[in-house]
């Protein structure tokens, strides 16, 4: 991945019933928010939206804008693999880290 997000016990409604998401569920909507925000403040500011984000996303590795995540792994004891470390910088499991918006909003 290039990011992450929290992803864990995300209440919701559905149908009129309460329920909980979890996983990727849960953190695609919160970047997708994010951008969302930003492309507003820029279109606001007369700028065009983002557009293709990795570029930015890297240019912003080692700064503020996200909290990398140094420990754990994405092994929940499934699929017979031992799954990947997080790790200091870029790692399998956690990308770049989680956003600490707006910090590197441009």
């Amino acid at each position: 991945p290039d990011v992450a997000a929290f992803s864990a016990y995300y209440n919701y409604y559905r149908n009129g019933g309460a329920s909980q998401v979890d996983g990727t569920s849960a953190a695609a909507p919160v970047w997708a928010g994010i951008i969302a925000l930003i492309n507003d403040q820029r279109l606001e500011a007369g700028k065009s939206t983002m557009g293709f984000l990795n570029p930015w996303l890297y240019s912003l590795d080692g700064t503020d804008a996200f909290t990398d995540i140094t420990s754990g792994t994405n092994n929940d004891g499934g699929c017979l693999h031992t799954g990947y470390p997080a790790m200091e910088g870029w790692d399998a499991v956690t990308g770049l880290g989680t956003p600490m918006f707006p910090r590197g909003a441009p």
